[in-house]
Protein backbone atom coordinates (compact mmCIF):
# COMPACT_ATOMS: atom_id res chain seq x y z
CA UNK A 1 0.00 0.00 0.00
CA UNK A 2 1.17 3.62 -0.57
CA UNK A 3 2.36 5.99 1.57
CA UNK A 4 -0.43 7.85 0.17
CA UNK A 5 -3.29 5.89 0.55
CA UNK A 6 -1.72 5.13 4.32
CA UNK A 7 -2.36 8.81 5.35
CA UNK A 8 -5.42 8.77 3.51
CA UNK A 9 -7.14 6.01 5.51
CA UNK A 10 -5.70 7.25 8.77
CA UNK A 11 -7.15 10.96 7.85
CA UNK A 12 -10.87 9.37 7.05
CA UNK A 13 -10.24 7.30 10.53
CA UNK A 14 -9.90 10.15 13.00
CA UNK A 15 -11.36 13.01 10.90
CA UNK A 16 -14.13 15.32 13.32
CA UNK A 17 -17.23 13.78 13.57
CA UNK A 18 -20.83 15.84 13.91
CA UNK A 19 -23.19 12.73 15.29
CA UNK A 20 -24.11 12.87 18.41
CA UNK A 21 -26.44 10.32 19.01
CA UNK A 22 -24.58 8.60 21.24
CA UNK A 23 -25.15 11.48 23.85
CA UNK A 24 -28.66 13.07 22.26
CA UNK A 25 -31.12 12.12 19.65
CA UNK A 26 -31.17 12.55 16.36
CA UNK A 27 -32.86 15.80 16.77
CA UNK A 28 -30.32 17.73 18.22
CA UNK A 29 -27.07 18.84 17.82
CA UNK A 30 -23.98 20.74 20.03
CA UNK A 31 -22.64 23.46 18.77
CA UNK A 32 -20.84 24.75 21.58
CA UNK A 33 -18.95 23.07 24.98
CA UNK A 34 -17.10 25.19 27.66
CA UNK A 35 -15.40 23.44 30.10
CA UNK A 36 -13.60 25.01 33.51
CA UNK A 37 -11.73 22.77 36.14
CA UNK A 38 -15.23 21.87 37.52
CA UNK A 39 -18.35 21.34 35.26
CA UNK A 40 -18.65 20.60 31.55
CA UNK A 41 -21.34 22.95 29.52
CA UNK A 42 -22.81 22.00 26.92
CA UNK A 43 -25.07 24.02 24.37
CA UNK A 44 -27.54 21.99 22.15
CA UNK A 45 -30.30 23.15 19.57
CA UNK A 46 -32.53 21.23 17.75
CA UNK A 47 -32.01 20.54 14.43
CA UNK A 48 -35.94 20.83 12.55
CA UNK A 49 -37.82 24.00 12.91
CA UNK A 50 -40.86 21.87 13.07
CA UNK A 51 -42.99 20.32 15.60
CA UNK A 52 -46.50 18.34 16.58
CA UNK A 53 -49.20 20.43 18.73
CA UNK A 54 -49.56 17.92 22.00
CA UNK A 55 -53.61 19.14 21.42
CA UNK A 56 -54.59 18.93 18.47
CA UNK A 57 -51.38 16.55 16.63
CA UNK A 58 -50.91 19.40 14.08
CA UNK A 59 -47.07 20.16 12.68
CA UNK A 60 -46.46 23.82 13.25
CA UNK A 61 -43.38 25.92 11.74
CA UNK A 62 -44.64 28.99 13.23
CA UNK A 63 -41.86 30.16 15.97
CA UNK A 64 -43.34 32.06 18.80
CA UNK A 65 -40.29 32.62 20.58
CA UNK A 66 -36.76 31.33 22.35
CA UNK A 67 -35.23 30.25 25.86
CA UNK A 68 -32.45 28.39 27.34
CA UNK A 69 -32.50 25.59 29.76
CA UNK A 70 -30.10 24.47 32.13
CA UNK A 71 -30.30 20.76 32.92
CA UNK A 72 -27.96 18.53 34.85
CA UNK A 73 -26.83 15.53 33.13
CA UNK A 74 -24.39 12.28 33.73
CA UNK A 75 -20.90 13.45 35.14
CA UNK A 76 -18.33 13.64 32.11
CA UNK A 77 -15.05 12.40 33.64
CA UNK A 78 -16.15 12.76 37.46
CA UNK A 79 -17.23 16.70 36.31
CA UNK A 80 -20.64 18.23 36.58
CA UNK A 81 -22.61 18.14 33.32
CA UNK A 82 -24.99 20.37 32.30
CA UNK A 83 -27.19 20.60 29.08
CA UNK A 84 -27.87 24.00 27.95
CA UNK A 85 -30.82 23.68 25.29
CA UNK A 86 -31.97 26.69 23.13
CA UNK A 87 -35.34 25.72 23.44
CA UNK A 88 -38.26 26.87 21.05
CA UNK A 89 -41.86 27.73 21.37
CA UNK A 90 -44.23 27.67 18.14
CA UNK A 91 -47.84 28.55 17.70
CA UNK A 92 -50.61 26.36 16.82
CA UNK A 93 -51.74 26.87 13.24
CA UNK A 94 -55.19 25.16 13.71
CA UNK A 95 -57.86 27.79 15.33
CA UNK A 96 -60.08 25.30 16.26
CA UNK A 97 -57.21 24.46 18.90
CA UNK A 98 -57.37 25.83 22.37
CA UNK A 99 -53.50 25.80 23.10
CA UNK A 100 -52.40 28.47 20.90
CA UNK A 101 -48.26 28.52 22.02
CA UNK A 102 -46.18 25.23 22.66
CA UNK A 103 -43.07 24.17 23.50
CA UNK A 104 -40.88 21.58 22.02
CA UNK A 105 -40.43 18.47 23.71
CA UNK A 106 -36.80 16.93 25.22
CA UNK A 107 -37.27 13.46 24.28
CA UNK A 108 -34.61 12.77 26.95
CA UNK A 109 -35.81 14.92 29.58
CA UNK A 110 -39.34 15.61 31.49
CA UNK A 111 -41.23 18.92 31.24
CA UNK A 112 -39.72 21.67 33.79
CA UNK A 113 -37.17 19.03 35.09
CA UNK A 114 -33.89 20.11 36.09
CA UNK A 115 -32.19 16.38 35.28
CA UNK A 116 -32.58 14.12 32.23
CA UNK A 117 -33.84 10.70 33.15
CA UNK A 118 -30.25 9.19 32.77
CA UNK A 119 -29.25 10.60 35.79
CA UNK A 120 -32.13 10.15 37.54
CA UNK A 121 -31.63 6.56 36.83
CA UNK A 122 -27.97 7.17 37.79
CA UNK A 123 -29.28 8.39 41.53
CA UNK A 124 -32.07 5.71 41.99
CA UNK A 125 -29.65 2.99 40.82
CA UNK A 126 -26.77 3.84 44.10
CA UNK A 127 -29.56 4.97 46.40
CA UNK A 128 -30.90 1.56 46.43
CA UNK A 129 -28.01 -0.09 47.86
CA UNK A 130 -27.25 3.27 50.37
CA UNK A 131 -29.00 5.35 52.47
CA UNK A 132 -30.04 9.01 51.16
CA UNK A 133 -27.35 10.68 52.94
CA UNK A 134 -24.35 8.32 51.86
CA UNK A 135 -25.64 7.83 48.04
CA UNK A 136 -25.81 11.99 48.03
CA UNK A 137 -22.31 11.95 49.12
CA UNK A 138 -21.22 8.88 47.23
CA UNK A 139 -22.58 10.39 44.00
CA UNK A 140 -20.73 13.93 44.63
CA UNK A 141 -17.55 12.10 44.26
CA UNK A 142 -17.92 11.24 40.70
CA UNK A 143 -19.81 14.58 40.12
CA UNK A 144 -23.45 14.77 40.24
CA UNK A 145 -24.81 17.44 42.71
CA UNK A 146 -27.91 16.06 44.25
CA UNK A 147 -29.33 16.39 48.32
CA UNK A 148 -30.65 13.57 49.99
CA UNK A 149 -34.03 14.99 50.13
CA UNK A 150 -34.30 15.21 46.31
CA UNK A 151 -33.52 11.34 46.23
CA UNK A 152 -36.40 10.73 48.86
CA UNK A 153 -38.60 12.99 46.44
CA UNK A 154 -37.38 10.41 42.92
CA UNK A 155 -38.29 7.49 45.07
CA UNK A 156 -41.95 9.63 45.96
CA UNK A 157 -42.64 9.91 42.29
CA UNK A 158 -42.14 6.51 41.37
CA UNK A 159 -45.16 5.00 39.74
CA UNK A 160 -45.82 1.14 39.15
CA UNK A 161 -47.86 1.15 35.62
CA UNK A 162 -50.14 -2.07 36.87
CA UNK A 163 -51.02 -4.77 33.49
CA UNK A 164 -54.93 -6.17 34.07
CA UNK A 165 -54.35 -8.32 31.32
CA UNK A 166 -50.66 -10.06 32.30
CA UNK A 167 -50.54 -13.79 31.63
CA UNK A 168 -47.36 -14.03 33.22
CA UNK A 169 -46.08 -12.70 36.60
CA UNK A 170 -42.94 -13.26 39.21
CA UNK A 171 -43.91 -13.17 43.21
CA UNK A 172 -41.67 -12.54 46.01
CA UNK A 173 -41.34 -10.76 49.40
CA UNK A 174 -39.03 -7.89 49.92
CA UNK A 175 -37.81 -6.14 52.82
CA UNK A 176 -39.18 -2.20 53.02
CA UNK A 177 -37.58 -2.05 56.09
CA UNK A 178 -35.13 -4.77 57.03
CA UNK A 179 -36.00 -7.49 60.17
CA UNK A 180 -39.27 -4.94 60.69
CA UNK A 181 -41.65 -4.85 57.70
CA UNK A 182 -41.87 -6.71 54.47
CA UNK A 183 -44.31 -6.32 51.02
CA UNK A 184 -45.17 -8.87 48.47
CA UNK A 185 -43.38 -7.43 44.64
CA UNK A 186 -45.07 -8.75 41.78
CA UNK A 187 -43.18 -8.55 38.29
CA UNK A 188 -43.98 -8.56 34.38
CA UNK A 189 -41.65 -11.37 33.41
CA UNK A 190 -41.74 -10.62 30.04
CA UNK A 191 -40.82 -7.19 30.22
CA UNK A 192 -39.01 -7.38 34.10
CA UNK A 193 -40.48 -4.90 35.47
CA UNK A 194 -41.96 -4.26 39.22
CA UNK A 195 -46.05 -3.78 38.36
CA UNK A 196 -47.34 -4.12 42.33
CA UNK A 197 -45.81 -3.38 45.61
CA UNK A 198 -48.21 -4.82 48.57
CA UNK A 199 -48.30 -3.65 51.55
CA UNK A 200 -47.96 -7.64 53.31
CA UNK A 201 -46.23 -11.15 52.57
CA UNK A 202 -49.07 -13.39 54.08
CA UNK A 203 -51.20 -13.90 50.66
CA UNK A 204 -53.87 -11.70 51.87
CA UNK A 205 -53.38 -8.83 49.82
CA UNK A 206 -52.01 -10.85 47.11
CA UNK A 207 -55.33 -12.77 46.86
CA UNK A 208 -57.33 -9.66 46.15
CA UNK A 209 -54.61 -8.71 43.42
CA UNK A 210 -55.01 -11.94 41.50
CA UNK A 211 -58.88 -11.45 41.78
CA UNK A 212 -58.54 -8.20 39.29
CA UNK A 213 -56.03 -10.12 37.28
CA UNK A 214 -57.83 -13.72 36.12
CA UNK A 215 -55.63 -14.02 33.22
CA UNK A 216 -52.52 -14.52 34.67
CA UNK A 217 -51.46 -18.63 33.15
CA UNK A 218 -47.66 -18.66 34.72
CA UNK A 219 -46.45 -17.83 37.81
CA UNK A 220 -42.88 -17.82 39.30
CA UNK A 221 -42.62 -17.70 42.94
CA UNK A 222 -40.77 -19.18 46.27
CA UNK A 223 -41.95 -21.97 48.36
CA UNK A 224 -43.84 -19.85 50.60
CA UNK A 225 -47.18 -21.43 51.26
CA UNK A 226 -49.04 -18.37 51.62
CA UNK A 227 -48.82 -17.74 47.79
CA UNK A 228 -49.24 -20.88 46.97
CA UNK A 229 -52.57 -21.00 48.51
CA UNK A 230 -53.70 -17.50 47.18
CA UNK A 231 -52.97 -18.99 43.47
CA UNK A 232 -54.60 -22.13 43.70
CA UNK A 233 -57.67 -20.62 45.50
CA UNK A 234 -58.73 -17.58 42.98
CA UNK A 235 -56.57 -18.91 40.00
CA UNK A 236 -56.64 -23.14 40.36
CA UNK A 237 -55.72 -23.78 36.79
CA UNK A 238 -52.25 -21.16 36.87
CA UNK A 239 -49.06 -23.21 36.51
CA UNK A 240 -46.93 -22.61 39.20
CA UNK A 241 -43.06 -22.90 39.30
CA UNK A 242 -40.26 -22.12 41.42
CA UNK A 243 -38.00 -19.34 40.88
CA UNK A 244 -34.28 -19.43 39.79
CA UNK A 245 -32.88 -19.20 43.11
CA UNK A 246 -34.87 -22.00 45.14
CA UNK A 247 -34.57 -24.50 42.08
CA UNK A 248 -31.28 -24.03 42.62
CA UNK A 249 -31.22 -24.13 46.75
CA UNK A 250 -33.11 -27.27 46.05
CA UNK A 251 -30.56 -28.62 43.95
CA UNK A 252 -27.94 -27.87 46.82
CA UNK A 253 -29.99 -29.65 49.66
CA UNK A 254 -30.08 -32.89 47.84
CA UNK A 255 -26.61 -32.68 46.77
CA UNK A 256 -25.78 -32.22 50.93
CA UNK A 257 -28.25 -35.18 51.66
CA UNK A 258 -26.50 -37.70 49.18
CA UNK A 259 -23.16 -36.65 49.99
CA UNK A 260 -24.16 -37.46 54.32
CA UNK A 261 -25.14 -40.65 52.76
CA UNK A 262 -22.20 -41.46 50.61
CA UNK A 263 -19.36 -40.20 52.15
CA UNK A 264 -18.22 -40.98 55.50
CA UNK A 265 -17.85 -38.45 58.27
CA UNK A 266 -14.19 -39.62 58.78
CA UNK A 267 -11.78 -40.46 55.89
CA UNK A 268 -7.99 -41.12 56.23
CA UNK A 269 -5.01 -40.91 53.58
CA UNK A 270 -1.87 -42.17 53.84
CA UNK A 271 0.63 -41.62 51.12
CA UNK A 272 -1.95 -40.29 48.85
CA UNK A 273 -4.38 -43.78 49.45
CA UNK A 274 -7.85 -43.90 51.23
CA UNK A 275 -7.17 -46.02 53.92
CA UNK A 276 -9.75 -48.64 54.39
CA UNK A 277 -9.39 -49.09 58.59
CA UNK A 278 -8.18 -46.21 60.80
CA UNK A 279 -4.44 -46.38 61.45
CA UNK A 280 -3.00 -47.33 64.51
CA UNK A 281 -1.86 -44.73 66.54
CA UNK A 282 1.69 -45.10 67.96
CA UNK A 283 4.70 -42.94 70.15
CA UNK A 284 7.46 -44.48 68.94
CA UNK A 285 9.43 -42.29 67.21
CA UNK A 286 11.21 -43.07 64.02
CA UNK A 287 15.16 -43.13 63.78
CA UNK A 288 16.57 -40.77 61.86
CA UNK A 289 18.22 -42.20 58.59
CA UNK A 290 21.89 -42.25 58.96
CA UNK A 291 22.51 -41.82 55.37
CA UNK A 292 20.47 -38.58 55.66
CA UNK A 293 22.33 -37.04 58.36
CA UNK A 294 25.36 -38.29 57.11
CA UNK A 295 24.77 -36.12 53.89
CA UNK A 296 24.31 -32.95 55.33
CA UNK A 297 26.65 -33.69 57.72
CA UNK A 298 24.77 -33.92 61.29
CA UNK A 299 26.47 -34.20 64.30
CA UNK A 300 24.48 -36.62 66.68
CA UNK A 301 26.59 -36.90 68.88
CA UNK A 302 26.36 -35.78 72.80
CA UNK A 303 27.96 -31.84 73.79
CA UNK A 304 30.99 -31.96 76.13
CA UNK A 305 32.60 -29.34 78.00
CA UNK A 306 36.04 -28.44 77.22
CA UNK A 307 37.60 -31.03 79.44
CA UNK A 308 35.86 -33.80 77.54
CA UNK A 309 33.12 -34.88 80.31
CA UNK A 310 29.20 -34.42 78.89
CA UNK A 311 27.92 -31.67 79.02
CA UNK A 312 24.02 -31.95 81.43
CA UNK A 313 21.33 -29.60 81.02
CA UNK A 314 18.76 -29.90 83.70
CA UNK A 315 16.13 -27.36 83.48
CA UNK A 316 13.58 -28.46 85.63
CA UNK A 317 14.05 -25.34 87.75
CA UNK A 318 11.77 -26.04 90.19
CA UNK A 319 11.04 -26.45 93.89
CA UNK A 320 9.47 -29.57 95.24
CA UNK A 321 8.77 -28.21 98.82
CA UNK A 322 6.68 -25.47 97.64
CA UNK A 323 3.00 -24.57 98.00
CA UNK A 324 2.07 -24.52 94.86
CA UNK A 325 3.88 -27.56 93.60
CA UNK A 326 2.22 -29.79 96.29
CA UNK A 327 -0.89 -28.73 95.03
CA UNK A 328 -0.33 -29.23 91.53
CA UNK A 329 0.70 -32.87 92.79
CA UNK A 330 -2.46 -33.04 95.01
CA UNK A 331 -4.82 -32.20 92.42
CA UNK A 332 -2.77 -34.76 89.83
CA UNK A 333 -3.30 -37.51 92.19
CA UNK A 334 -7.56 -36.79 92.71
CA UNK A 335 -7.54 -36.60 89.01
CA UNK A 336 -6.06 -40.59 88.26
CA UNK A 337 -8.00 -41.80 91.42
Amino acid sequence: MELSNVKEEATLKYQKKEDFNLLLDKDHFIYDVREDAETVNIFIKSDPHVCVCPNCGKESRELHSTYERTIQDTPLRGKQAYLNANIYKYECGNPECDRKVFTEPLPFVKMSAVRTDALNQLILGVSMFLSNEGASKVLSLIGVTVSNDTIQRLYNQIEFVDNPDIEEIGVDDVATRKGRSYATAIYDMKTRQLIALLEDRDGKTFREWLKDHRKVRLVARDRASAYAKAIKDVIPECIQVADRFHLLQNLIDRLKDIFKDEIPAEIFIRDGGILDTPPQKTNALKAPDEKVMNAVGYDNSPPRNPDGSMLEYDNKNRDLSSGQYKSRMGKGKKNRN
